[in-house]
């Protein structure tokens, strides 16, 4: 029988004393330390996997980089036949990429000549040799498929996982292991490690979204489910899912009893004043018929009254909302000049929807703004690539901007052709405070515009349609599309 340990224990080789408390180290990438609830837990074991192109190497390449910038010791080991060098020449394009760093706090070493001669013992030996000598706060080890394609048995497995975990607890050392698997499988690579990160693409006809889960984080509040996250100049960015941030917020909107103008007088007079601050309107209308041109009247007010404003659309461009609005006696482009109007503007095309409510909620917290045009929710729709995100990721972003207090316009665009009452999405009374609803009516066999309230929260307001007229002074609310009937000589 044998009396000895199949490895080498780990504990002996050092002497470094474990804090009471587990610390979390910030990965240094965008978004990445808030879906993982602050960072990683230190000195800890990860498994990080994904399949080829997953962007395995270039997260885990980014995270060393930050460490060994902010003067901790990093070892890269690889476990295949790759050469570090050209590892290196890969990341070597992106920002975060600091070759004064390499042979100093960043430490490259190849285990592959160990693993293939001499086992997992041999592996072993060779981390545990390294650590002691470097001491590194961070280790990261690539192709750790190769330990499992070395053909060990599961319990071999099983003792070599445990032993590595027990090494980087007792050395402190934030270990990643990368792996071209996916899947959370029960297997020991899965289960005894301290967590589980999963890097994937999600599909969506001819367009790709890369998308990033936690499956497990021992110790940390982490978020649950996908996020995405994309690749680009200064590496990985990811992006926390909008409404799995707002559910962890649980920022519950105020309330006010305070009205601001449309920008339409003769409008406001007959909706009792305006609308509520901090709430949200919908314009509701056929195409053409003057939703954009009253969202910048609802814009022009508020640059009026000393206000910031922030316009975002998805179809006309900010050259052509400028001259529509200077063709309606509107003159915003001094507040561009001055900065009190900033437009945000971009084709709804391939485009993540989480990157941009971020953009424009950094926009809002920067500049102060307190009225928002969004030029039109089909924008917004059509950049959520997963479908089944589409009403909840518009519930948090709504609710978002009514707990920031923003008044914010919406234009909606009905279909050009309709046979009855207009075909509206049901959730979008639960989205809205207020509903205004712009059509075309036939009168004295001319073709008209007509306006008239679905709905508006707080206020007192009649649901007649008025007639609605566009000059070169903008909108301007007319008599009652239908008259009502005069009263009765006894005032019946």
């Amino acid at each position: 029988m044998n009396h000895h340990p199949p490895f080498p224990p780990a504990a002996a080789a050092v002497t470094t004393s474990r804090p009471s408390r587990i610390s979390l180290l910030s990965t240094g990438i965008a978004g990445f330390d808030e879906i993982l609830g602050g960072g990683l837990p230190a000195g800890s074991l990860y498994l990080i996997q994904g399949l080829a192109g997953s962007g395995k190497t270039t997260l885990a390449s980014q995270v060393g980089f930050a460490q060994a910038r902010s003067g901790n010791k990093v070892m890269l080991l690889t476990l295949i036949a790759e050469s570090h060098a050209k590892m290196l020449n890969h990341v070597s394009n992106f920002d975060f990429f600091d070759e004064s760093l390499v042979g100093g706090q960043m430490q490259m070493l190849s285990g592959y000549g160990a693993l293939a001669s001499e086992g997992l013992r041999g592996l072993l030996r060779l981390i545990s040799a390294e650590l002691n000598r470097h001491r590194p706060a961070m280790l990261i080890i690539d192709g750790f498929r190769s330990v499992r394609d070395s053909g060990p048995s599961d319990l071999n497995l099983s003792e070599f996982m445990h032993s590595l975990n027990s090494l980087v607890f007792t050395m402190h050392c934030t270990t990643l292991l990368l792996s071209p698997v996916e899947g959370n499988m029960p297997e020991s690579e899965n289960t005894l490690v301290d967590g589980v990160i999963e890097l994937s693409q999600y599909e969506s006809g001819m367009q790709l979204v890369r998308e990033i889960k936690v499956f497990k984080l021992r110790g940390a509040n982490h978020l649950l489910g996908k996020h995405v996250f994309e690749i680009n100049q200064s590496g990985v960015e990811i992006f926390p899912r909008f409404e799995a941030t707002a559910t962890r917020a649980g920022k519950v909107p105020g309330t006010s009893d305070r009205y601001v103008s449309v920008g339409i007088p003769s409008w406001d007079k007959c909706i009792g004043g305006g609308v509520v601050s901090g709430s949200l309107t919908c314009l509701l209308g056929s195409p053409g018929v003057g939703k954009t041109l009253m969202g910048l009247h609802f814009i022009e007010q508020g640059l009026k009254d000393g206000q910031q404003c922030l316009i975002l659309g998805f179809y006309e461009s900010p050259e052509r909302l400028l001259a529509k609005a200077r063709k309606a006696g509107m003159q915003l482009d001094e507040h561009i000049d001055s900065g009190a109007l900033q437009m945000m503007w971009q084709l709804p095309l391939e485009m993540l929807c989480d990157d941009l409510a971020k953009r424009m909620l950094d926009n809002i917290a920067r500049r102060g703004v307190t009225r928002l045009l969004i030029d039109g929710v089909d924008g917004l729709r059509s950049i959520v690539v997963q479908q089944q995100r589409m009403r909840p990721f518009l519930v948090a972003l709504t609710n978002e901007l009514r707990a920031r207090g923003v008044t914010t316009f919406i234009t909606e665009q009905l279909p050009y052709f309709r046979e009855s009452r207009p075909q509206v999405d049901p959730s979008s009374s639960q989205l809205y405070e207020n509903m205004m609803l712009l059509e075309y009516v036939v009168k004295d066999d001319v073709n008209r515009r007509q306006i008239s309230v679905m709905k508006l929260r707080e206020n007192g307001y009649d649901g007649a349609s008025r007639l609605m007229n566009i000059s070169d002074a903008g909108i301007e609310i007319d008599g009652l599309v239908t008259p009502l009937p005069a009263p009765l000589a006894d005032g019946r």
